[in-house]
């Protein structure tokens, strides 16, 4: 059984090559913001402090639901700014099963990841639980102090560059991963 997992920084780029990934591979998609957003309608959205603790409900959906597709041997993709020291017990518990992981980190150059978050803040392009424009100086401040390495998962880690032509890095990685899953099965 195969877990791929999708991480990088916010507007990296994740959700669009997890996306592609789940569509391409036709594997379920475990994203964390798709749970954080069925909470927000669920329970309501206010202001920063609440928008983090949603997420943290999300990722324990996620990683819940993803031990429930391992227990089932189903293939499957893990998406998330997935903050190491948050989510290493996790990884750690997922790294004990039988399952071969597989890594696409996402990155930009620090200057796109804040420029694309600016965007993102002033469109109304997502849900607006996530209070993107309260959360404009705080995440300003990590896009551009964060070193962007993967997390420190086994098995191979494939790096999807998205600084100018994203469509093409995520074609590109989609690609490799392909690659990769085929040798992995017929290897």
């Amino acid at each position: 059984m195969q877990v791929i997992v999708v991480s990088g920084l916010p507007c990296s780029g994740k959700t669009k090559c997890a996306d592609a990934l789940g569509a391409e591979l036709h594997w379920p998609l475990l994203c964390k913001d798709t749970y954080k957003e069925l909470l927000f309608d669920t329970l309501g959205h206010s202001d920063r402090a609440w928008s983090k603790r949603m997420s943290a409900a999300a990722y324990a959906l996620q990683f819940a639901y993803s031990a429930q597709l391992r227990a089932c041997r189903v293939d499957h993709l893990l998406e998330g700014n997935f903050r190491w020291d948050e989510h290493s017990e996790r990884f750690a518990a997922l790294c004990e099963q039988p399952v071969t992981l597989l890594q696409v980190h996402c990155r930009a150059d620090a200057a796109v990841l804040v420029a694309r978050f600016r965007q993102r803040a002033q469109s109304a392009s997502r849900h607006p639980g996530h209070v993107d424009a309260e959360s404009l100086p705080e995440l300003e401040s990590e896009l551009s102090r964060t070193p962007q390495i993967p997390l420190p998962l086994p098995g191979m880690t494939i790096e999807c560059d998205t600084t100018v032509d994203w469509r093409t890095a995520i074609a590109a990685a989609v690609k490799t991963v392909k690659s990769r899953l085929s040798f992995l099965s017929f290897g």
